[in-house]
């Protein structure tokens, strides 16, 4: 068997702290891609947010994205009972590709209408959330709940979240055709996750 640390182990904890941590410093960071104070006009009331509505929109997209992303992780790991290498594994992948997310924001920052700086940035959102889907599904595969889950529950779980996954992928697909599209189909994540949770057993609502 392989070893498996409880809620209660500092191995939990430092597992945790990691995530939090990391998510909090690409929050952080995302300011510091998008915004470039060097062009402000400094006698202008309104000089700082002038000619950077693109990386305004930037900045405000991936941040919404990524508390979102942090969110999902953060109920995901209210629901564990312990860790395993699997999940730690999963977890230090999905860390990396959120680590990622100023750099394509950078991109999107200096125009998002365009295909070249729409891909990467949905690219690499689309991975995010196809591993926060992995760690679910390995949850689910390991048993590694901190209490029993009502049967039938998980598939409603994996339901919700993969709703927002496809709605992603969905929105890179788009983006090949009309970037700008495709960048705004991100609005449709929670309405889809949240169709999901409409449907659910009460029982979602702890769970999911």
């Amino acid at each position: 068997m392989p070893p498996r640390y409880g809620r209660e182990s500092q191995e939990f904890a430092r597992v945790l702290n990691l995530s939090d941590a990391l998510f909090a410093i690409a929050m952080t960071l995302l300011v510091f891609s998008t915004m470039d104070a060097s062009g402000v006009r400094l006698d202008a009331t309104m000089g700082a947010f002038s000619g950077q509505g693109a990386e305004l929109i930037a900045f405000v997209v991936s941040f919404a994205v990524v508390a979102n992303f942090w969110w999902v992780h953060h109920r995901f790991f209210a629901v564990l009972g312990f860790i395993e290498p699997g999940l730690i594994a999963i977890n230090l992948a999905l860390l990396g590709a959120v680590a990622l997310v100023p750099y394509p924001t950078s991109l999107l920052g200096r125009d998002p209408t365009l295909r070249g700086t729409v891909v990467p940035f949905l690219l690499l959102l689309s991975l995010i959330a196809l591993l926060h889907l992995s760690l679910l599904l390995r949850a689910g595969a390991v048993g590694a709940w901190w209490r029993r889950m009502p049967e039938g529950l998980l598939r409603w779980v994996v339901a919700g979240w993969g709703s927002s996954t496809a709605v992603t992928l969905l929105a890179l697909g788009v983006s090949f055709a009309v970037p700008a599209v495709g960048l705004a189909m991100l609005l449709l994540t929670w309405p889809a996750e949240a169709l999901v949770r409409w449907r659910a057993p009460d029982a979602y609502a702890d769970w999911g």
